[in-house]
């Protein structure tokens, strides 16, 4: 008996609640406490997951996505990391192994599949040729001599364009320009005529007198006008030519090999070690590119009081750089990776400059033209590499 009735008081509450559950004010209390569960939920898991930073990787359903801030503090992919297509058109490599393709992101290889059949059809730059560039102001007086080294290097005259910048000249310098054209590209044997000898003439009218071209407060000026220069330069002339070489037009000796040799180390920049006939330490020579440098962690600390904008520039006694020079090296030093090079003789990749990286025309790293374009080289990945022991001589002035 006493289980009937436990069972019609069991019966009777279920009834009750159900009843109290169809209540508007109860429905109301029960759809608040789940949306308050639902939020609660979602800020646990907001909290929980690691924060985006620069080139955090974000995971969907259906694809990846990187989130990237580019700022001061950008550091360059490694050079082991699998580019996509111009390794494909750059270098004529037609197939890729399974672990290759499998390095490349889904977008990358529908990008190589959609290209395949375009990459022969792609102007590849001409395998073993070389584009010398030369900015001229007021060069008349070393155009015999300039002339006179070119005609020497080994190496084959139709793999050899060049081109000239005349810029701010007031001496002939333009005239025997055009003269030395006639005489290489029109009256020479065929064999003997470059592939290309182009001039050009944009002026800057920096009219800075030649007995304040090295004095200290004016390099910055005077540096952003040839990085101008050097730009105008290599953006006119550049073909596909598989190799640059800045080549000062006022250097009195070099090595008949020298193309070749800078070439054997395939390096992205490379300078050998420029020196002019000043006696130093019982020596003939002495170094003249103060340009070509390595940083050491006394120039890093050096560096890290500067201000964004301050400008350093070498060679000045009055400011200590504490930077290495090619002159400091050992002779067991054959090549050595450089922060700064400078311009009298510098081997680039063509792809280097095709890549967008020229002389920056604005402080970067406290840097301007060469120095400035190691610096934007190293940022961008490149390698910079100098030669101590490899010497060529310029003239002294």
């Amino acid at each position: 008996m006493s289980g009937e009735g436990n069972d019609d008081d069991d019966h009777y509450l279920t009834s009750e609640w159900r009843r109290s559950m169809r209540t508007p004010v109860v429905r109301l209390a029960l759809l608040l406490a789940c949306c308050l569960l639902v939020l609660l939920s979602v800020q646990y898991l907001g909290d929980s997951s690691p924060p985006v930073n620069q080139g955090t990787k974000v995971e969907t359903e259906t694809e990846t996505k990187y989130i990237e801030a580019l700022g001061y503090d950008y550091q360059p992919q490694p050079k082991d990391k699998k580019s996509w297509l111009p390794k494909l058109i750059s270098y004529g490599k037609s197939s890729w192994s399974k672990s290759e393709l499998d390095s490349f992101s889904d977008e990358s290889r529908k990008i190589l599949k959609n290209d395949k059949d375009v990459a022969p059809e792609t102007l590849d730059p001409e395998s073993d040729s070389v584009l010398i560039l030369t900015p001229m102001k007021n060069n008349a007086g070393y155009m015999s001599k300039y002339f006179e080294l070119i005609e020497t290097l080994e190496f084959p005259r139709h793999k050899i364009s060049l081109a000239f910048l005349i810029s701010d000249s007031t001496d002939n310098t333009q005239k025997l320009l055009i003269k030395a054209k006639k005489k290489y590209q029109e009256q020479g044997p065929k064999e003997m005529r470059f592939k290309r000898f182009d001039i050009y003439r944009q002026d800057f009218f920096n009219g800075m007198p030649g007995n304040e071209r090295h004095l200290r407060e004016r390099q910055r000026e005077r540096r952003i006008v040839m990085a101008r220069a050097r730009n105008y330069l290599w953006t006119r002339a550049l073909g596909n030519e598989q190799w640059v070489a800045w080549i000062d037009g006022d250097l009195t000796a070099y090595p008949p090999t020298i193309l070749r040799d800078l070439m054997t180390y395939d390096k992205d920049i490379i300078v050998p070690n420029c020196m002019y006939p000043i006696s130093k330490n019982g020596l003939p020579y002495s170094m003249y590119d103060y340009n070509a440098w390595q940083e050491t962690p006394e120039s890093l600390a050096m560096i890290k009081d500067l201000k964004e904008d301050d400008f350093l520039v070498e060679g000045y006694t009055d400011l200590k750089t504490y930077r290495k020079h090619l002159d400091e090296f050992d002779k067991e030093d054959t090549i050595v990776p450089l922060d700064g090079v400078g311009g009298t003789f510098t081997l680039v990749k063509a792809h280097v400059h095709r890549s967008g990286i020229g002389f920056p025309t604005w402080v970067f790293q406290h840097q301007v033209e060469t120095e400035g374009f190691a610096k934007l080289a190293k940022a961008n990945g490149f390698g910079v590499f100098g030669l101590p022991n490899y010497n060529i001589h310029h003239v002294s002035n």
